[in-house]
């Protein structure tokens, strides 16, 4: 892979580093985000909860909570109605809570994915008012595009209010309200890449204030820094870029799940493997806990997380994480078969040449094509939509891109006459094609990206170095100071560093069968223990210069800490 070195101003980044009172190099990749002005560079670094803005700046979140306050005064019947991932389950969870607290019990409904599809369907909103109708119902993480539903809500007398961060094609709230950043607010709003449990984070927030005001005593009653967990999952679940108040949210919401009151977190990081009172980190939340919450929604039927997380009991919601784990497994086992048979489609007929890669097979299970498609979109560095089942005339696929090429602004271009439903954002894609035009539609949206970025979108491979580092620079001072960069994510990527004309004393030793561990000397520095992941095939040489690209931070295991490099790749040294 090409390297590729981040150039910028060692004067600036001084002097900023100064001005922060740290290090040069920690200033460099605070530069690097796009920090220049020291203000935003010290709230980038240091990030408050008091800088999250006033949650009524958001078009219609003054409604919404006078809305809510009308039904929590005269007892109505609220229908919390969310969605399967994660993001939709914290959000779900989440204001459930926050209602309770307020005297309502509402009733909370999710869509069984297999049965009733996405978001508002028909067979979704005929289960859901079953029961009776509510007086008001609140779609969370879907709605945006659901003109024929919020219709339909509207015609049997409920009142509707949808919290969505979708990106809208004809969005309207004309007859509802609607709280979407994407529709409505300016560009550079700090709120704008919220995802759902954000939003609903900041509609709670509006409730509270404004029953502040009314001198409501439950108000004064809730701490809402304890539901920061339920939204530093949904919001690093996501993929949403951490930054503004994503990343002030997830940054204290990561610190809290560490000391988490809530029983069914507590049952589900105990379930993961992970003890009460370790760390918890992005990746946990990518490939731990978040992959056990979304099973249940991709497989079976996910109220039982949601059910889990609201739950108080400890044995009953760690029976409930068990059994997300089996499901989980399960979710590994079919991934696995799908992700096979697709790479044999990509190599078979070389659509790793176009712009964008589209498989299908009818056969391929609809709760993990979303997963297949980010497998092969970081295998292969493009965007990628696989489409697995059909149903009723239409095949249904999920996308997922790279940084560059916004996929719901290339959709359109595939044309009406092929096109169902379809929605997302620029990372990540639901959609639905006419049945046997799969043939046609890699054609047009293929044809579309290049039309729309030409030699602008970079398909090649390759790695951003942050940093070139000199021996002495590698030590515990730097390793602390990474850690104000944390949360590592989407927007705000962990950096990569290279150390140059370094020359190993011993062999590498292979574990796992596809990893290897190593030493990598740092001079009068001593070592750092060093990790290559699923790269035993490519090994690097003892007693040659070479130069590494790696992640530098701690390893945390068992409580304790050790000073760890992850290897990224590595080359031959130029004068070698």
């Amino acid at each position: 892979m090409e390297w590729e070195f981040v150039e910028y101003d060692k004067k600036l980044a001084a002097d900023l580093g100064s001005y922060l009172g740290v290090s040069p190099l920690l200033a460099a990749l605070i530069l690097e985000r796009g920090y220049s002005d020291p203000l935003r560079a010290k709230m980038f670094l240091r990030p408050k909860l008091a800088n999250l803005d006033d949650p009524f700046s958001l078009k219609n979140l003054r409604a919404a909570v006078l809305r809510i306050i009308d039904a929590i005064e005269k007892k109505q019947k609220i229908l919390v109605f969310g969605d399967y991932d994660v993001d939709g389950i914290t959000s779900t969870t989440l204001l459930v809570c926050i209602l309770r607290h307020f005297g309502i019990e509402p009733s909370y409904f999710v869509p069984r994915r297999m049965e009733e599809g996405y978001g508002l369907s028909k067979a979704a909103l005929e289960r859901a008012l079953a029961g009776g109708k509510p007086d008001l119902l609140i779609a969370l993480d879907c709605g945006t595009n659901a003109v024929e539903a919020v219709d339909y809500i509207r015609r049997q007398g409920i009142d509707l209010i949808v919290v969505d961060h979708h990106q809208a094609k004809d969005a309207s709230d004309k007859n509802h309200i609607l709280i979407n950043p994407h529709v409505f607010d300016f560009s550079a709003a700090p709120w704008l890449q919220l995802c759902t449990v954000g939003l609903v984070f900041k509609l709670a927030h509006g409730l509270i204030k404004e029953m502040r005001q009314r001198n409501d005593k439950r108000s004064w009653e809730i701490n809402l820094k304890d539901y920061l967990d339920l939204v530093a999952m949904g919001t690093v679940a996501d993929l949403v870029p951490l930054v503004d108040e994503n990343r002030i949210m997830a940054r204290y919401g990561i610190k809290r799940l560490k000391t988490t009151r809530r029983t069914g977190i507590q049952a589900l990081i105990q379930a993961c493997g992970i003890s009460l009172g370790e760390d918890i980190t992005p990746i946990d939340i990518s490939f731990k806990l978040g992959p056990r919450i979304n099973a249940s929604g991709r497989l079976a039927d996910a109220s039982l997380p949601l059910e889990m997380l609201l739950g108080d009991d400890f044995t009953t919601c760690y029976r409930a994480a068990c059994e997300l784990n089996d499901i989980n497994k399960e979710r590994q086992e079919i991934e696995r078969g799908v992700l096979e048979d697709a790479m044999k489609q990509v190599y078979e007929h070389r659509l790793n040449e176009d712009p964008c890669i589209v498989v299908s097979d009818p056969t391929w299970h609809p709760g993990v094509v979303g997963i297949i498609a980010g497998k092969l979109s970081r295998e292969f560095y493009r965007p990628v939509i696989v489409f697995g089942e059909v149903d009723a005339g239409y095949t249904k696929g999920s996308g997922r891109s790279i940084a560059g090429v916004d996929l719901v602004n290339c959709i359109p271009d595939c044309g009406d006459d092929i096109l169902g439903s379809w929605g997302g954002h620029p990372m990540a894609v639901g959609v639905s094609i006419k049945q046997d035009c799969v043939g046609i539609f890699r054609e047009r949206i293929n044809r579309s990206i290049l039309e729309k970025y030409g030699d602008t979108a970079d398909l090649s491979p390759k790695i951003r170095i942050n940093l070139t580092l000199d021996k002495s620079d590698v030590g515990l001072e730097l390793l602390d100071e990474l850690e104000l960069l944390h949360p590592f994510g989407e927007g705000n990527r962990e950096p990569t560093f290279a150390l140059k004309n370094i020359t190993l004393s011993k062999q590498p030793e292979v574990f796992g069968g596809q990893n290897f561990r190593f030493q990598i000397p740092l001079g009068e520095n001593g070592w750092i223990n060093a990790v290559a992941w699923r790269m035993a095939g490519n090994i690097p040489p003892e007693g040659k210069a070479i130069d590494l690209a790696v992640k530098l931070g701690w390893n945390r295991w068992n409580r304790r800490k050790s000073p760890q490099a992850t290897l990224i790749d590595w080359r031959f040294s130029q004068n070698s």
